[in-house]
């Protein structure tokens, strides 16, 4: 008889216009047992939240191809799934941002591009657990991507 796992499989929904970024996120969030939705603009990423309920995290680039960028993406998400956890990144402006993010939700996090492998996953991990998740976006000497 095969085990059955006591947690369910935690959904992200990802939202990066950028291939080789979004391909690298995936497989990592992936290789830590998470399932993975893929989108390339924000209203594709709007898409795929209003159509999967079971998502559990929005990750998504700040900056968008597009009528909704990712802060605007965040914010209509959160405004039918208030239980949604939204993690923001970018490689600009993370002073400017900060501000923005803490209007939509208090629990959001901005991880500042380029980052770890390390840092994406704690901070996924910790939202997903249900602690407070580190919003200082430290950068590791491994960073796999820019943006």
């Amino acid at each position: 008889m095969e085990s059955v796992s006591e947690q369910p499989v935690k959904t992200v929904v990802l939202v990066d216009d950028d291939d080789l970024v979004r391909r690298l996120v995936s497989r990592v969030l992936e290789r830590e047992g998470y399932r993975v939705l893929a989108a390339t603009s924000g209203e594709e990423g709007l898409e795929l939240v209003e159509n999967t309920r079971e998502a559990d995290l929005l990750l998504t680039d700040v900056t968008l191809p597009g009528e909704v960028d990712g802060l605007e993406l965040g914010r209509r998400a959160l405004r039918d799934r208030s239980d949604l956890k939204l993690v923001c990144m970018s490689g600009y402006g993370k002073e400017d941002l900060a501000a923005d993010l803490a209007r939509i939700a208090s629990t959001a996090v901005f991880l500042s591009k380029p980052f770890s492998t390390v840092d994406l996953v704690e901070t996924v991990n910790r939202l997903l657990d249900g602690a407070p998740a580190s919003n200082d976006g430290a950068q590791a000497p491994e960073s796999a991507w820019g943006g």
